[in-house]
């Protein structure tokens, strides 16, 4: 793959397309002209006409749709920050390309495609069917306590790996878009990652990530807290931020977000590492946050900091930690539904029912 670098990425977001506000007030219109109490399905309503603003014309389509599950080992494990060790992302890997892991029940049963792909798995064969295989870091990153995680070319190439996935499922027909992961030590890079580039401690930020005992969370946070004293990281350069302590998955999330920003196709957010994957983003290039829809509030200790931090609230509280992009497939019927109101349902002419007075400005 030939070289990428920060100018390449900035010269390829510099044509993002703006929604159509039209599009979008003409939808608000519609959702209050509907045979129901006036924002009556709440969030969704202004969900559904924010996608109205990216589709073209009137078509609002969801389908098909595609999720790609980004897994990359993590270096920071050999400092005892996970319960588990490396192997266990190869065996998700495989078990996500055989179709016999959640995340492919929920592909299946939201009409979803799911495609892993390989960034740098440690344990994984490099041929294993299924995969689409990129590995650009064979056994990851490495220890970002001792060395930076990546260097700047590796980390490019993982941003350019996952926007050309996006520009070519885009290319393809995809209407909906998810950035999913796997990688034991993910929620260190990403927390990490979350403390830099807001100024937090990672005292404030770090969970249990898979399962840690009370010592493990200690010993993680104590680890987390020396690695971003050791790195020096810039919080006001999103690059610096990501080279130095973020994942290979996080950096091929930001290129995957990028390209869908650039094609105008919604992605539904997932947990704590999708959206510190947005947020990286939105801090390079603060326009793309349109096309990001987020489907719940994570249970890892900073998802609430990271949503604040991108300015849009959850539609779930489950309490989800599965990863994968598990919450956001398991969002995706919600969106059918709402979707299917708004084009489905008579407006108040149609149902011979006298319309509501609308006090409420923001519907």
């Amino acid at each position: 793959m030939r070289a990428f670098s920060r100018e390449d990425f900035f010269e390829a977001v510099d044509s993002i397309p703006s929604p159509d506000r039209e599009r979008e007030r003409r939808a608000k219109f519609r959702w209050n002209s509907l045979c129901k109490p006036i924002g009556s399905f709440g969030v969704m309503e202004t969900i559904v006409a924010r996608l109205a603003g990216l589709a073209p014309g009137d078509e609002l389509a969801l389908t098909p749709r595609a999720a790609f599950v980004f897994s990359a080992d993590n270096g920071i494990v050999a400092e005892g920050v996970s319960q588990t060790g490396q192997e266990v992302t190869a065996q998700v890997v495989r078990n996500i390309a055989d179709g016999l892991a959640t995340i492919n029940i929920l592909g299946r049963e939201t009409k979803c495609i799911v495609v892993p792909v390989n960034l740098g798995v440690a344990e994984l064969e490099d041929d294993y069917p299924g995969v689409v295989h990129t590995p650009i870091m064979p056994i990851g990153t490495n220890n970002f306590l001792l060395e930076d995680a990546m260097s700047e070319e590796e980390m490019m190439v993982a941003v350019r790996v996952g926007m050309e996935l996006s520009l070519k499922a885009a290319s393809e027909g995809y209407k909906a878009l998810v950035a999913g992961e796997m990688g034991i030590g993910n929620t260190s890079s990403a927390t990490a990652m979350l403390a830099a580039l807001t100024g937090r401690p990672a005292s404030d930020l770090t969970g249990r990530g898979a399962g840690l005992s009370d010592i493990g969370l200690q010993r993680k946070i104590q680890v987390l807290t020396d690695a971003l004293a050791a790195r020096e990281v810039d919080r006001y350069n999103a690059f610096d931020v990501l080279r130095k302590v973020g994942g290979l998955d996080i950096a091929a999330m930001v290129g995957f977000y990028a390209g869908a920003a650039m094609t105008g196709t919604p992605v539904i957010l997932d947990g704590l590492i999708s959206l510190v994957a947005a947020l990286t983003l939105v801090r390079l290039v603060p326009e793309t946050r349109y096309v990001m829809f987020p489907s719940h509030l994570p249970a890892e200790k900073g998802g609430e900091t990271a949503l604040r931090e991108l300015g849009i609230g959850p539609c779930l509280g489950l309490n989800m930690k599965q990863g994968e992009g598990a919450g956001a497939l398991m969002f995706l019927p919600l969106l059918d539904l709402a979707r299917a109101v708004y084009l489905e349902s008579q407006t108040f002419d149609e149902g011979c029912v006298a319309p509501y007075e609308v006090y409420d400005q923001s519907w």
